[in-house]
C-alpha cells in the first residue's frame, strides 16, 4: 500500500473520473470502439489504483461482490444474450435494436439507440473487470505477505 499524500487526493479524483469514463466507453462500444472489454480495463485500473492508494480492505468495502461473483455475472449475462436468441428462433448471438424514445423538458422526446449487445458487453465488462481485479489481488497479497 501507497500511502502518501498526493496518490491518496489524486486517487479521490480520479477513480470516480475512471468509473465515469468507462461508462463513457461501454455506452459508446456498441457503435464505435470500445465496449465491454476496455471499459472493464478502465475500471478495473481505477480498483487497481484505488487499493494501491487505500488499501486491500478498502477495496473490499468498495466492490459489492467478489471477483469470481463478477465473472460469473459475466459469464451468465453474455451466456444468456446469446440463448435469448435461440428462444426467440433466431441463431446464437443474434442481436436486435432498436430506439427508445425519451420524454424531455423541450417536448420532443429524445432517441436512444439500443441494441442487446450492450447486454453481452456487460457480461464481458463483468468478466475483464473481475480477471483483472482478481489477478492483481492474488499478486499484491502475495508481496504484501
Amino acid at each position: 500500500m501507497m500511502t502518501t499524500v498526493i496518490l491518496r487526493v489524486a486517487t479521490r479524483l480520479l477513480v470516480p473520473l475512471s468509473l465515469v469514463f468507462a461508462m463513457f466507453i461501454y455506452f459508446k462500444g456498441h457503435q464505435s470502439p470500445g465496449g465491454g472489454f476496455v471499459a472493464g480495463l478502465v475500471a478495473a485500473l481505477a480498483m487497481i489504483v484505488h487499493r494501491m492508494s487505500e488499501g486491500p480492505r478498502s477495496l473490499t468495502r468498495m466492490l459489492p461482490f467478489t471477483e469470481r461473483s463478477f465473472i460469473a455475472m459475466g459469464l451468465l449475462l453474455a451466456v444468456s444474450t446469446g440463448l435469448g436468441a435461440l428462444l426467440a428462433g433466431l441463431p446464437f448471438f443474434t442481436s436486435e435494436h432498436g430506439y427508445l424514445k425519451l420524454p424531455t423538458s423541450s417536448g420532443k422526446p429524445l432517441d436512444v439507440e439500443w441494441a442487446t449487445v450492450m447486454v453481452f458487453d456487460l457480461g464481458v465488462f463483468f468478466v475483464v473487470m473481475g480477471v483483472v481485479v482478481g489477478m492483481i489481488n492474488a499478486l499484491s497479497r502475495e508481496l504484501e505477505q
